[in-house]
């Protein structure tokens, strides 16, 4: 009787299939990785287990394993990406310090474009960003502000912030002259004007633009800091 060729052994040296060995050795890096790449081509709403499985060629199930919930994922997910923050060191004067905090959070950003988009999901913050951006209000707290004044400094420099960085990483698309699509909406003057601009845009030193920018924001904060020093002091109490 010949044998079933299905069950003789496979030969020395022949792979397995590229499915079974994903869901033989699937690991939490593995997951994260895949998980980098689809919210690179989408928004975070449409990162879902399912849908990741199916990239993965395994089931959904697996990834139960490692992943009990989509916002575990997430969370698997900011922690991966924030724990290759570089943090400076803590140096004097402090406007140095968030000025090298705002590079470094460039320089994340700059190699996990989808970083922002875990900051914030589902209405909460994610404590691995929480953790890297609290220092910065630690030091203004050193700094002599509390209370109201340091929440508004930190609402102030975390939208600002973060929206200068975003911004700036997206200008090399928005300043190629091809976005001007709608130039015959605009009177002569605007199309010359607009014209004029974007054709030199491209031109302009993007690390000068993020050292000018970080340099307002700090001052942002020093106007902050010496405003609440200037500050009359409540009279004691009798």
């Amino acid at each position: 009787m010949v044998a079933n060729a299905a069950s003789k052994p496979a030969p020395a040296g022949t792979r397995a299939p590229a499915g079974r060995k994903k869901r033989n050795h699937l690991s939490r890096e593995m997951i994260v990785a895949e998980a980098v790449e689809m919210l690179k081509e989408g928004s975070l709403e449409a990162l879902t287990l399912r849908g990741l499985a199916s990239r993965l060629d395994v089931g959904v199930m697996s990834l139960y394993t490692h992943f009990p919930s989509r916002d575990a994922l997430v969370n698997g997910i900011a922690d991966h990406m924030f724990s290759q923050f570089e943090p400076p060191e803590m140096r004097n004067p402090w406007q140095d310090y968030v000025r090298a905090w705002l590079w470094a959070t460039y320089k994340l950003f700059e190699r996990f474009p989808v970083a922002p988009q875990v900051i914030y999901w589902d209405g909460r913050v994610c404590s691995a960003w929480l953790k890297t951006w609290l220092p910065v209000a630690a030091l203004m707290k050193e700094e002599g502000l509390t209370g109201l004044d340091l929440a508004f400094a930190m609402d102030w420099f975390g939208t600002s912030g973060m929206s200068f960085i975003q911004s700036q990483m997206d200008a090399p698309r928005t300043r190629q002259p091809s976005v001007l699509a709608f130039l015959a909406d605009l009177g002569p003057d605007e199309q010359r004007l607009a014209v004029e601009l974007w054709s030199t845009f491209q031109e302009t030193d993007g690390a000068a633009l993020l050292s000018f920018g970080f340099d307002q924001i700090v001052s942002g904060l020093e106007t902050l800091v010496r405003k609440v020093r200037e500050r009359p002091s409540a009279p004691e109490r009798v």
